[in-house]
């Protein structure tokens, strides 16, 4: 049985688990971690930091599969609270690993403080990573996920927006979701993709959703931002 959740402080384990497994492939981090990429211990912290300020925040969607976390999608509307018990959610204190890592210290330093990629709209909801596990790419999971999504943007008339690295991703959200390219950046020698939403969504027929990411030639990655 398969099941989509909002994940709680309990998931924080599994979630970084999944995230690190697949990081690499997410274009944006796997430059950010460079020559680094096959170190586990760096990958779960990047994973962590990336995870916990959301999920505290109750934007991280799961997907479980008879109890297992498969999948998930963390989102960020533009007015969500970051903090909702007070507590800062990152502090210099979670970047003290990187003080023994050059090459990824500066990068971090760069990522952070450098241009950031345009949002289409003040109040659009950025998609910011979306990932399923190996077992579970060509399932139904990733669209289980998106369609919560979805669901907010309709009630609140929002449009949602992604930036992706991958031409694979820039397909599915244009032909299972119906996004559109808003831009195209440069960055650090990714051609960075930009797709929004119709404001509100227009939700699609299932099927074809469902089409774009179950036939074979599909199965082997999952949609990763």
């Amino acid at each position: 049985m398969t099941e989509t959740v909002v994940l709680a402080g309990d998931d924080l384990g599994p979630a970084i688990e999944l995230l690190s497994e697949s990081i690499g492939e997410i274009p944006m981090y796997g430059w950010l971690l460079g020559e680094h990429i096959t170190d586990r211990g760096l990958r779960e912290w990047l994973a962590e930091i990336l995870v916990r300020p959301l999920l505290n925040a109750g934007c991280v969607l799961g997907s479980r599969h008879d109890g297992q976390l498969v999948g998930m999608v963390i989102w960020q509307p533009h007015d969500v609270d970051l903090s909702p018990d007070g507590t800062p959610p990152l502090t210099p204190a979670d970047f003290t690993r990187l003080a023994t890592v050059p090459g990824v210290r500066e990068r971090m330093v760069e990522l952070l403080t450098g241009p950031q990629l345009p949002r289409p709209a003040a109040d659009a909801v950025d998609l910011r990573i979306a990932a399923v596990s190996a077992a579970a790419r060509g399932s139904r999971a990733m669209t289980d996920m998106m369609r919560e999504v979805e669901k907010f943007c309709v009630t609140t008339s929002r449009p949602y927006y992604a930036w992706t690295g991958s031409p694979r991703l820039r397909d599915w959200y244009s032909q299972a979701w119906g996004a559109s390219v808003f831009a195209v950046e440069e960055w650090n020698g990714i051609t960075m993709y930009g797709l929004v939403s119709e404001r509100p969504p227009r939700p699609r027929p299932e099927s074809a959703r469902y089409r774009e990411i179950s036939s074979p030639q599909r199965r082997s990655s999952s949609p990763i931002v």
